[in-house]
């Protein structure tokens, strides 16, 4: 596929020529076809990407050795030499990190980037700088820099790098250092590393360094906040905090601008655990009553009684200049046009706080169901302003209350902006690395119970009076008074109960059933993606956390499940009931083996004797199962090459009826390329981090029904990338036959295969 009038990346199979050759070969092929310029034609796709870096993991040299005997590039796009390639700095460092060592004279160049780069280029500097020897001295040097944002990062790499010998220097620039900033980053790395830090922790030197902080100027981006307000806070000792420590504590925190700053973290875990739900609350309700503030009713209403009547008449003029373009104007009326400018003026943001974000490194101790409803509304309400919403998240995954982790772990399966759901499954890493935990195993130990108590009951107190809440067979509400009748619905207070035990209790059974509807989609989806990627539980861990959990208790009744040995041969399939026992397909009682594991069974993983037989069973039971386990049979697929299935290429339906199928199975729309035009729809497996991607003939935004051809299935790490499909044989069975089933569903619901399908494309 070379040909020297094509640039080399463009090439077909570009990847797998790269994956098999040597640079230096692929250069010599280059040279011989008279390809112009071969060293930068093969240099620019490393220099300006990190795309293909990863292929030479286990064989470094394929790579390293083109850029040692054509070093000028690497001179080049760093900079030493007069410049003739665009490059990307992260991606010239990570060249670099693949040679055996760095080559010397790049060297203080790099540690200048580890120190001021931008972020991204910083962590790829320190990264490529782990192998050079001793290292931390240089880093130690940088300490006594003149610039503060420099001895800020040379204090946070040393915490890194982790050397103790290191801790002797932080603790003689501590005492030198005059900015609040540069200390608390000195604080924290001495800190990490191990060391004891309470002496700067005391009552008395917190107020020491305060009365000098709030000395100086108050930072302008708190000019809105009411310091008069903070509620009064006492130390764990119970002792009273002194307000001025609070106050220097929300500047700090704003000059730090992080709103998870450890230090903060610190500072607020000295006080009661009381206090910090205060702070928690107060802090966060301030920050998003100034970030949503937005004019009143009254002045909405008086700007619409103001405008209405011009924004009439220039729509009546537009109607009748343009009747084709404006037929939604023909009839529009003064109170449509009033409404219309009222609430535009009611979504005016007139403020924001996202200048202070810093200060909610002060709520990592709030209550876990305040903060959950705080931003829950405020993700429904105002989910564009992403940077607000990523930082009032942040702090939170210092928590350990499982309400907040929960949160976490929903926003990091699914939310609506892709930025958002990438930073909670950060921070439900970050949870699951504190508590030595996969996510998976998290994500088990936390599920809410919607408030529910072992037996399956709300408990909801009235003072006088208690009613009681539990869920029907079929996941519905029920609600019984206190004498065990059925009731609609919670009544109101008498004259002699007390209003706000009322206001809560209702309260309470409305976040219940909030968090229920929630909590069942979300562990559905859970078990089927668990099934597919054979996920496989301890039976000490799956008779703890699910079989007696009051709701994942009675879905885990609607599966299947197999029981494996320690060598993953099945011991036994068998179904969980209402009782407490576990049964097989043919009535039996078992016992599960402490030692084993569990996992979801299908089809793929038993015999066409054993499906049988637990479909009867199902049907007999009348059990309505979470999802279906027994229809995806696993053909042959050594027919397949490359990890491309193709057998329905050429079968023909239209965009809206591929697009329906699809969306039902949970498949999601591929980004549109220029133009808006999709080849491709593609479900994500998080714990495996695979891609099952089905490709057809396309279809653009916005879609309309037109003819569309199915094309293949392939398996991958990277969302559309074909050229690193997975090999068929290296997938879980489980996900391969679903894969396969869900493009023979696509297949199914078309009018069947076209002999001349490629007619019938429209572009």
């Amino acid at each position: 596929g070379l040909n020297s009038n094509y640039p080399f990346r463009y090439i077909y199979n570009y990847y797998k020529i790269v994956k098999n050759f040597d640079l230096r070969q692929i250069a010599d092929v280059m040279v011989k076809l008279n390809y112009p310029q071969v060293e930068y034609e093969i240099a620019l796709e490393f220099l300006t990407s990190d795309f293909y870096h990863d292929i030479y993991e286990n064989e470094p040299y394929k790579l390293w050795a083109f850029f040692a005997e054509n070093i000028y590039l690497i001179d080049q796009a760093l900079g030493f030499a007069p410049l003739q390639i665009l490059s990307r700095l992260e991606s010239v460092i990570k060249i670099l990190q693949l040679f055996p060592t760095i080559p010397a004279k790049y060297v203080a160049y790099l540690i200048e980037l580890a120190l001021g780069g931008s972020k991204p280029v910083r962590y790829a500097a320190q990264h490529a700088l782990r192998q050079i020897p001793n290292i931390h001295n240089q880093v130690e040097q940088a300490l006594s820099s003149s610039k503060q944002e420099v001895r800020i990062a040379a204090a946070n790499w040393l915490a890194e790098l982790g050397q103790t010998s290191s801790i002797k220097a932080l603790n003689a620039a501590l005492k030198k250092e005059k900015r609040e900033t540069v200390q608390a980053a000195i604080l924290v790395a001495l800190e990490k590393m191990g060391e004891d830090i309470s002496q700067h922790l005391t009552a008395k030197k917190l107020l020491a360094d305060a009365q000098k902080g709030v000395k100086g100027k108050m930072p302008t981006e708190l000019d809105w906040f009411d310091f008069n307000l903070i509620p009064s806070l006492t130390w764990q000792n119970g002792d009273k905090v002194d307000s001025q420590i609070i106050q220097w504590w929300i500047c700090l925190a704003v000059k730090l601008n992080d709103p998870a700053n450890p230090l903060l973290t610190l500072y607020n875990q000295l006080l009661s655990p009381q206090s910090q739900q205060q702070l928690g609350e107060f802090i966060l309700q301030s920050f998003i009553k100034q970030d949503t503030l937005s004019p009143s009713l009254e002045e909405a209403e008086a700007k619409a009684g103001l405008e209405a009547n011009m924004r009439l008449q220039q729509y009546i003029r537009y109607y009748k200049r343009y009747p084709n373009l404006y037929p939604h104007y023909n009839n529009i009326t003064y109170e449509q046009v009033f409404d219309e400018i009222k609430k535009e003026t009611l979504a005016i943001y007139l403020g924001s706080a996202i200048k202070a974000k810093g200060i909610l490194a002060l709520t990592c101790g709030i209550e876990g169901q305040i903060a959950v409803s705080l931003l829950s509304s405020f993700m429904k309400n105002h989910y564009q302003r992403r940077a607000q919403i990523e930082a009032m998240l942040e702090p939170l995954a210092n928590s350990d209350d499982p309400m907040i982790i929960q949160l976490l772990l929903s926003l990091a399966r699914r939310y609506r902006t892709a930025s958002i759901q990438e930073k909670a499954r950060h921070l439900v890493e970050s949870i699951a690395e504190r508590s030595g935990w996969t996510t998976d195993e998290l994500a088990d130990r936390t599920i809410s119970t919607a408030g529910l108590d072992d037996n399956g009951l709300l408990i909801l107190d009235y003072g006088e009076r208690t009613f009681t809440a539990s869920l029907d067979d079929k996941f519905k509400w029920q609600l019984k008074n206190a004498d065990g009748e059925k009731i609609k619905a919670l009544p109101e207070a008498r004259k002699s109960e007390n209003p706000e035990l009322v206001k809560e209790a209702k309260k309470q059974f409305s976040n219940s059933k909030k968090e229920l509807s929630q909590l069942l989609t979300m562990q559905i989806s859970r078990f089927y993606e668990a099934m597919c990627a054979e996920r496989q539980w301890r039976v000490e861990d799956w008779q703890k956390y699910l079989q007696p959990h009051p709701i994942v208790g009675r879905l885990i009744q609607r599966l299947v499940w197999l029981e494996l040995d320690n060598n993953g041969q099945i011991v036994n399939s068998f179904r969980p009931t209402e009782d407490g026992g576990l049964i097989t397909n043919q009535d039996d009682e078992i016992l599960l083996d402490q030692n084993h594991f569990i996992t979801v069974a299908h089809s793929a993983l038993i015999s066409s004797d054993d499906t049988a037989q637990w479909q009867a069973h199902l049907e007999d039971y009348k059990v309505n199962p979470l999802f279906e386990q027994f229809g995806a049979l696993l053909s042959d697929m050594s027919k397949f090459k490359d990890g491309i299935i193709d057998d329905r290429l050429g079968w023909l339906t239209d965009s809206f009826t591929l697009r329906d199928v699809l969306k039902k199975l949970g498949y999601e729309r591929d980004n549109s390329e220029d133009g808006g035009y999709f080849y491709s729809y593609y479900k994500y497996f998080n714990s495996l981090n695979i891609y099952i991607n089905i490709e057809f003939s396309g279809s653009m935004l916005p879609e309309e029904k037109i003819p569309a051809v199915l094309y293949n299935l392939y398996f991958s790490n990277k969302k559309g990338f074909k050229d690193s499909a997975i090999a068929l044989d290296k997938l879980p069975k489980v996900l391969l036959a679903e894969g396969y089933a869900n493009y023979r569903a696509v297949a199914n619901a078309s009018s069947g295969f076209d002999p001349n399908w490629k007619d019938k494309l429209i572009w």
